[in-house]
């Protein structure tokens, strides 16, 4: 178990749903942003379209609601920029066009961390593009970004570069091991989580309390007031297993 008091210079959350990045680490982006200098970035791999009761909504009106939502709420944050990928809500599968959509942004940005739903559950059901998303993400650090082999045209054709991301925090996992002090960061959470006012229920008064208790729970695993937890993955491609990887 380890409490995390440094922040990367370039982070990347790798988000199902627009509203997502923001309930499992929107605290830890925004210290990381403001205390860290970090420049993060979102990819966003659905447009959210069916995320409603409302049966007077349509699929295109609500996704363009979203997709306003999610700029608004990485401003709070201050997130600098978002990747939409537009894939149907609930229509993300591991495939060659999303691995490589994600490599893409990998090879533009450069993180040296990424962020993601954890997609291994043992206890616990998630929803489908939770599980696809988070490891869409892990394969395409690991296995494809720093491997000019692999999706060749964005080198020779984009003028990308392959890159190596040097570890992953995962949210919602089952067993975290790493924790990030956000006891000055909940109201920023709380306000991220605010501007996607088409999926929050409840009062706003009410969404800071929330945050709280869940940024509570989690310190307690931590021994610290406030945090977001994660379960973390260090690619060590840079090492041995860079070199026999690169066989």
């Amino acid at each position: 178990m380890e409490i995390v008091n440094t922040g990367p210079r370039r982070a990347m959350a790798v988000t199902p749903h627009p509203d997502d990045c923001e309930g499992g680490c929107g605290a830890t982006i925004s210290k990381w942003v403001h205390e860290f200098e970090t420049e993060a970035v979102i990819v966003l791999c659905t447009n959210g379209d069916k995320g409603t009761s409302d049966r007077d909504m349509t699929p295109e009106r609500l996704a363009a609601t979203r997709e306003q939502e999610q700029k608004e709420a990485a401003y709070v944050m201050g997130a600098q920029n978002i990747v939409f990928l537009s894939h149907p809500d609930g229509g993300l599968e591991d495939t060659m066009l999303f691995r490589s959509q994600v490599v893409r942004a990998i090879r533009m940005y450069k993180p040296d961390i990424i962020l993601a739903i954890d997609p291994y559950r043992s206890i616990s059901h998630t929803h489908r593009d939770h599980r696809m998303s988070g490891q869409v993400a892990l394969d395409s650090a690991f296995t494809y970004a720093w491997n000019e082999r692999h999706f060749p045209e964005q080198i020779t054709q984009e003028g990308l570069q392959p890159h190596r991301v040097t570890e992953a925090y995962l949210w919602g996992s089952e067993d975290p091991d790493v924790f990030v002090d956000v006891a000055d960061y909940l109201q920023m959470k709380a306000d991220s989580l605010t501007k996607h006012a088409s999926q929050m229920r409840g009062p706003i008064e009410g969404r800071l309390e929330r945050v709280t208790n869940g940024a509570l729970r989690n310190g307690e695993k931590a021994g610290i007031p406030y945090a977001e937890a994660f379960r973390r993955i260090r690619f060590e491609l840079g090492s041995t297993q860079w070199q026999y990887l690169n066989c």
